[in-house]
């Protein structure tokens, strides 16, 4: 898969997001995902999901920026800075991000999301 091709993955994946449109994101996400947020939680396909489906996590708004993507055989690298506006159970928060996000060539070929990481940038990070 080239590098555009990736990025037209992850502009689903994100609209998806958006949408709460869970059977793309299902479609999208590796059984064995770990999604790691900005808090520290961290979640798998299932909770993840769950989240999405339930509201826990209501996107508003998702803005990419200082995208690169680096493929190398069946794993895929996306790396880039996120600013989302995301009601997280019932609260909004304005974040400020650097994600890495890791896409997998799956055994029947298809590509799927297999995990994130999600680093609050600047003044968004917390304090020790």
């Amino acid at each position: 898969m080239t590098s555009q091709q990736i990025r037209a993955q992850e502009d689903i994946r994100y609209q998806a997001m958006l949408d709460a449109d869970i059977a793309t994101l299902d479609r999208l996400f590796d059984e064995a995902l770990v999604y790691t947020h900005s808090s520290g939680l961290v979640d798998g396909k299932k909770t993840y999901l769950e989240g999405v489906r339930d509201a826990t996590f209501d996107y508003r708004s998702i803005v990419r920026s200082d995208e690169t993507i680096l493929v190398r055989g069946d794993h895929a690298l996306v790396s880039n800075r996120c600013r989302m506006d995301i009601y997280v159970s019932g609260v909004r928060k304005a974040l400020d991000n650097h994600v890495l996000a890791v896409w997998s060539k799956a055994g029947d070929g298809a590509w799927r999301f297999l995990a994130l990481h999600s680093t609050p940038v600047g003044d968004h990070a917390p304090r020790p």
